[in-house]
């Protein structure tokens, strides 16, 4: 019997199905099991050790637990419904496991899985859109995956807690692997828990639509308007219709924006202020981290790149601090489109030359070293260490507690809202503090971003004779009862 040849390119593949299947679990899900420890270890040491933020991870503990409870998306930090705030419907889903577990743990679990399946996620996508005869796809795909969740940029959004963006990128990343793929329900479902985010990430939807339409399997390909269509009427149903109902001419982002047009006059609008605020240096600084993280791959595929101007802009031009210089959770919404911009850069890479495959694994040494040298999260070396270092003391703030009423309205120092915000009112003191609230102060107290120290100091010096009592002291927290009780 006559043995037929096996063709080379046949036994090329072959060998590059091999090592995709080896990369695949050994390196990308290592990194994303390795950050997930890494950075729920450090939030629960914030959280517990009462260095938290009451925005917005008590923000948003109150309004999942009053979902729990049957009494809607209400916020009391901001006396509104949150629909009217933010459009986050996942909120549903997350209610219906703290139903269970009423705990902003939970919270902190789904950031920072999250966060850290980034890597598997991207993994997925790089081998998607990378050639598949090429040897060195699945490795490079390893080296530009595995260290995405020690990226400066993830680091910050692990400084902000939880914000349900935290998990949107990894469902884009895995949106986008099952259209190239061909998994068309997958793909749905996918943009649709995007979506479900928040209200900005109908960009990021739309941007997996332009990927379809270059590289989305024949099926999907030639369907990518609907994609873009559905994101649209997301936006214009989410945000034109049911958020201007509960909003009912409230609170919005789009105040920080009014200094463009002339609505702020303590920050009139110039050539020259905007030009500053475009170039503002960490805000460039972290987006240049970006790009080298990825071995500036973005750059071979500059139009691609241009999709990751519009939220630059939206970003750079807010009054908001944080989010002006791309800090937080406010960087989360460039990273898709400046990853799908180094996949394409990465594909026209190979397709010009070849890249031998242990140079591409070893490419990772340098992300994770860009990571640790420009990141703010510990072990980092612009972290603070000292947010991450004191002691459990929930129980003795459990303790001290235990004498206010399960329902009482609550008016608690910033970092002790968050394991007080299972009821329908909690503030962060002394933000809208009436005569009905219990008040609980913590005298080694972290004072966040969103806290007047000054303003703090004034409202506990009036305390003594406010007309309300100290019920409970133990030399570390307070409690103090309502005016007149």
């Amino acid at each position: 019997m006559a043995v037929q040849a096996v063709p080379a390119v046949a036994v090329e593949q072959e060998k590059t199905r091999s090592e995709a299947w080896w990369a695949f679990p050994a390196v990308p899900l290592l990194a994303a099991a390795v950050a997930f420890t890494w950075l729920l270890r450090a939030e629960l040491q914030r959280t517990y050790g009462m260095t938290g933020e009451a925005w917005d991870l008590a923000y948003d503990q109150q309004v999942i637990w009053n979902i729990t409870q049957g009494q809607g998306f209400y916020s009391s930090f901001a006396r509104a419904n949150f629909l009217g705030i933010h459009f986050e419907l996942i909120f549903l889903a997350l209610a219906a496991v703290e139903k269970l577990w009423p705990s902003p743990t939970v919270l902190l679990i789904f950031s920072s899985a999250g966060l850290a399946a980034t890597a598997p996620a991207a993994y997925l996508f790089f081998r998607a859109v990378l050639p598949a005869g090429r040897a060195a796809s699945p490795w490079l795909a390893v080296a530009l995956s595995a260290p995405i969740p020690f990226w400066a940029a993830i680091q910050e959004a692990a400084r902000d807690f939880f914000h349900p963006e935290n998990m949107a990128i990894t469902f884009a990343l895995l949106a986008a692997w099952a259209g190239i793929r061909g998994h068309r329900v997958a793909m749905w479902a996918l943009c649709i828990l995007t979506l479900t985010c928040k209200e900005d990430q109908v960009y990021t939807v739309g941007v997996i639509a332009l990927v379809m339409r270059s590289y989305g399997a024949p099926q999907i390909r030639k369907h990518w308007r609907f994609i873009l269509y559905a994101a649209g009427a997301w936006f214009l149903i989410g945000t034109g219709i049911v958020q201007q109902h509960f909003r009912n001419g409230g609170y919005t982002d789009f105040v920080y924006y009014r200094w463009l047009v002339g609505l702020d006059p303590n920050h009139p609008p110039s050539p020259l202020a905007i030009a500053e605020a475009l170039v503002r240096p960490e805000a460039l600084r972290i987006l240049a981290a970006i790009v080298a993280s990825m071995f500036a791959l973005p750059l071979l595929a500059w139009r691609w790149s241009l999709l990751a101007i519009p939220p630059y802009l939206a970003d750079v031009l807010s009054e908001h601090v944080p989010q002006n210089d791309l800090h937080l959770h406010y960087v989360l919404l460039l990273l898709f489109p400046l990853i799908v911009a180094g996949a394409m850069g990465a594909r026209r890479l190979l397709e010009r030359r070849s890249i031998r495959p242990a140079l591409a694994l070893v490419a990772i040494i340098p992300a994770l070293l860009l990571g640790w040298g420009t990141g703010r999260f510990p072990p980092a070396l612009q972290s603070n260490p000292a947010l991450y270092s004191r002691p459990n003391s929930v129980a003795e703030l459990q303790t001290a507690t235990s004498v206010i009423p399960a329902d009482a309205p609550v008016n608690a120092d910033t970092a002790l809202t968050i394991w007080l915000a299972n009821r329908h009112t909690i503030n962060d003191f002394p933000d809208k503090l009436d005569s009905s609230s219990y008040i609980v102060l913590d005298n080694d107290t972290y004072l966040g971003y969103t806290t007047n120290a000054t303003v703090r100091q004034q409202a506990i010096d009036s305390l003594p004779t406010s007309g309300r009592r100290l019920l409970y002291d133990d030399g570390r927290f307070q409690v103090w009862s309502p005016v007149g009780d």
